[in-house]
């Protein structure tokens, strides 16, 4: 933990402390929190968006994620009550998506995307091989992108959704306001916009559906099963 965050956590604590029914303490108390605020420079701000964090699970892409793909990241954030966002990377190196929420969730999130991205993938490669190979390149793909979409509409419903409070909402926008002022809206990769799709392409996002049912999550309660990436 940096001086920082000891700091905001001593605030926090003083903070609470100003809601106590004894009103001497509660006054105290409140005194304390905005004598640390000023003398460190820390605002109402900093201090909400200290209740949100984020956690980062590897893309598969390094600057513009598939169709699919980003699907996935966002079904994921809904559901555990995250905001997700999209940060390319650099020279040779794959971007990440960051889920930022309250608690446990941005956590759960990346072990649900971690888990969920590296089962999609396998389930598109196995398709590919046995359905795709002889198609060009080009097609190759673009089958697999409906393919996948398939597959992540169908897996949706396996994603256990956690209902996020206000207050989590409102930490996890101050944290974006703080620490991501200039985001621009993610334009992901959709090969098949605007076509009129073949019979046969419809078979691809139906076997992707299909087989996105046996798509399995465990997330261990009590420590049963802890997060973990590749």
């Amino acid at each position: 933990m940096s001086d920082r965050d000891k700091i905001l956590d001593k605030i926090k604590k003083c903070l609470a402390l100003s809601a106590s029914s004894n009103e001497h303490e509660a006054e105290a108390a409140l005194r304390q929190a905005r004598k640390m605020m000023e003398a460190h420079g820390i605002t109402d701000l900093d201090i909400q968006a200290a209740e949100a964090e984020e956690r980062r699970a590897k893309s598969g892409a390094k600057s513009q994620p598939a169709n699919w793909e980003t699907m996935l990241a966002s079904k994921i954030a809904d559901a555990f009550a995250c905001q997700v966002i999209f940060s390319g990377g650099f020279w040779n190196r794959l971007g990440e998506w960051c889920f930022i929420g309250c608690g446990a969730s941005p956590e759960v999130a990346h072990y649900a995307f971690t888990v969920l991205h590296r089962q999609a993938k396998r389930a598109r490669d196995e398709h590919i091989k046995t359905r795709l190979k002889r198609c060009k390149v080009a097609t190759k793909t673009r089958r697999a992108d409906l393919f996948s979409e398939g597959w992540v509409r169908s897996v949706a419903g396996t994603i256990a959704a956690f209902a996020g409070t206000e207050q989590q909402a409102a930490a996890i926008d101050a944290y974006m306001v703080k620490h991501y002022p200039a985001l621009r809206s993610l334009k992901s990769r959709d090969r098949n916009d605007g076509r009129k799709l073949r019979d046969h392409e419809y078979d691809d996002y139906a076997a992707g559906h299909r087989s996105g049912k046996d798509a399995q999550l465990n997330r261990g309660v009590g420590g049963a099963e802890q997060p973990r990436s590749e």
